[in-house]
């Protein structure tokens, strides 16, 4: 959808569509952040639009380089927005804690999308502890609308108190749909000046720090004042009240309407700091209070703490009781079931038969689906060329370490693979493998990483490598592009995120830069000489990087640089499953006791000819 419009237009937008239409009409000079679920729509839109808008919109090498490129903006007096999902904010936390030290100039956001219940991350991790321990000012949106009208107020908070503003949304928020009202767009036209202020850009000595740090607190206190009209505040003369933040309180107002409930609610919009005066004013009027909000107890502790000084008897009804566990996202049933507790009553949701019905039908239409590459995917013939190379070499799957990492790659721990087994964070599969061989074993270890994922996090382990010599094969899996995200392109791709040519950074010669003298770059789907070239990595003593290098299937099949679909020759197959058994390739069918070939999925990459014992796979002119 675009986000092009006039003022007083209403469009249905994504969360993250809307947080992008309040950066254009706030004016932002640049918006930048690396490819990660659920935030990437914001950069992605933003880039549909960008010569439009005239605004800069870039992909960032990693998420830390994306806060530094959107401050060095803001420091010049321009505003910028930083995106990242939640596991991203780890990566940037170095940079931003001590940018929220120095503080900015022009309005400087950084977005962050949680992702309670894990759709899309590793780890639940609740970044609202963050902005609390980076002192830092956070909004939070519960719908599209406010999601758009809080990166317009952001960006005039974060300049008139000169302190940088996050802004926080779950998966819900970042992908729910809502009409937006679209508002004016500023033409802000600043021309960039900066001041040489060592005092305040620097880290100089502890004076300096703190000095920074006390300034710091005092401007988000007022950041939060600022920002108070999205903590509303509804008083009922009922003695129960609920305070929630974020998706939960659409949930509320669903159960609230649904059971014509009217207890007190604050739904509170500003994180960090908290709206402690509008919290009081509530727990006056009130017996017992349900507080909805999902991961961890951040609102219920200060609650609990404000209790304490004001010396009132209320009932906390949160995780700590247990009404609402710390994992996990919230839903309709969830929030009535906690409203029931509180109520005393039975909200429990009515089952509609007809939707049930509807449900359960839904659910034996439902196809198992195995979690494999694509067909054609250019993995499944590195795998294929590791394994093999493992074979020649007499080793088991058992005797070689292989560490995975984040992206497609890690796929490769599934069947018929059974490849890599430890995926901690983008990079970590060459650090995990230097530490692996560092601790005596004496059989092989490989590091399979993606191209995006290298350059994002993987070079600093690599550089360890050689400096410290430790025996390691990194393949380097090239796809050219962003691929479990959503195709973004890569340093290595050769265009922007705005589709302008670029030069394309090669891994090999960062490899070669590094210092690692065996950088060998391979077709995977050329399984022969992949596997030769494992055979060699495996054998040489010290660092070695393999660059598999063939472009994502799906990415391959957009720009239609496929090859003709293969075919099985029904008389030269014996039924061996050779090919199913050590692929798992979707296009490959099994039909009674043999195989065809889907050729509306096949896109002609010939691995699995490659597999077949009896060279019965090969083009249609030859096996018709």
């Amino acid at each position: 959808m675009t986000v092009i419009g006039e003022e007083g237009t209403t469009k249905l937008l994504l969360g993250n569509e809307a947080i992008a239409r309040g950066a254009i009409e706030a004016g932002a000079h640049l918006v930048t952040g690396y490819p990660g679920t659920p935030s990437t729509e914001v950069i992605e839109t933003l880039a549909a639009v960008a010569k439009e808008t005239g605004m800069k919109v870039q992909w960032a090498v990693n998420e830390k380089v994306a806060v530094e490129v959107a401050t060095g903006v803001a420091w010049t007096g321009l505003r910028a927005m930083a995106t990242m999902k939640n596991a991203g904010l780890n990566v940037a936390s170095d940079s931003v804690l001590s940018i929220a030290y120095s503080g900015t100039e022009g309005g400087l956001i950084f977005y962050v999308a949680d992702d309670p219940a894990t759709h899309a991350g590793m780890a639940e991790q609740d970044d609202r502890l963050f902005a609390k321990f980076a002192a830092l000012p956070m909004l939070e949106p519960s719908d599209p609308q406010e999601a758009k009208e809080m990166v317009v107020a952001a960006f005039e908070i974060s300049e008139k108190n000169k302190v940088p503003v996050m802004l926080r949304s779950t998966t819900n928020t970042a992908h729910m749909f809502g009409d937006v009202v679209f508002g004016p767009v500023k033409k802000l036209n600043r021309t960039p000046t900066y001041s040489r202020d060592i005092r305040r850009y620097t880290k100089a000595g502890p004076a300096w720090c703190m000095e920074q740090h006390a300034s710091l607190i005092e401007k988000t206190k007022k950041a939060g004042k600022d920002a108070d009209e999205f903590n509303r505040l509804e008083l009922t003369d009922s003695k129960v009240g609920v305070i929630t933040a974020g998706a939960p309180w659409n949930l509320l107002k669903e159960a609230m309407i649904r059971h014509g409930l009217n207890v007190s609610t604050l739904k509170i919009g500003v994180i960090n700091p908290l709206p402690e005066e509008k919290i009081r004013k509530l727990l006056e009027r009130v017996d017992s209070v349900l507080i909805l909000e999902e991961l961890e107890p951040l609102i219920e502790d200060y609650v609990l703490r404000i209790l304490g000084e004001m010396g009132k008897k209320v009932k906390v009804y949160g995780k700590i009781d247990g009404t609402t566990s710390p994992v996990g996202e919230f839903d309709q049933a969830i929030v009535e079931r906690a409203l029931g507790k509180v109520l005393g009553k039975n909200l429990t949701p009515a089952v509609d038969p007809e939707r049930q019905k509807l449900i359960e039908k839904a659910k034996s239409l439902s196809l198992r689906r195995p979690i494999t590459f694509c067909a054609g995917c250019p993995h499944m013939g590195t795998y294929l060329s590791m394994l093999r190379a493992m074979r020649k070499l007499k080793y088991s799957r058992e005797d070689v370490i292989i560490t995975g990492d984040i992206g497609c790659t890690i796929l490769g721990m599934n069947p018929p693979f059974d490849a890599c087994w430890t995926e901690v964070a983008m990079g970590a599969s060459i650090g995990l493998g230097n530490g692996f061989e560092r601790s005596g074993i004496k059989k092989p270890v490989i590091a399979a990483i993606g191209d995006s994922t290298f350059y994002h996090a993987g070079i600093p382990a690599l550089i360890d490598a050689v400096w410290n010599q430790t025996k390691i094969v990194v393949a380097v899996m090239d796809n050219s592009i962003v691929a479990m995200t959503g195709h973004q392109p890569t340093p290595g791709s050769g265009y922007t995120t705005t589709g302008e040519a670029a030069k394309a950074v090669k891994a090999e010669e960062i490899a070669r830069g590094c210092g690692v003298e065996h950088v060998v770059v391979v077709d995977p789907y050329d399984v022969e000489k992949a596997t030769e070239a494992f055979v060699e990595a495996l054998q040489y003593n010290g660092p070695s990087v393999i660059v598999l290098r063939r472009l994502c299937a799906i990415t391959a099949i957009r720009r239609k640089a496929i090859g003709k679909p293969l075919v099985i020759d029904e008389e030269k197959c014996t039924g061996c499953m050779t090919c199913v058994k050590t692929l798992s390739c979707s296009a490959l069918v099994p039909v009674g006791k043999k195989v065809r070939i889907n050729p509306d999925v096949c896109i002609g990459c010939r691995i699995c000819a490659a597999v077949c014992p009896v060279k019965a796979i090969g083009e249609g002119s030859q096996h018709e």
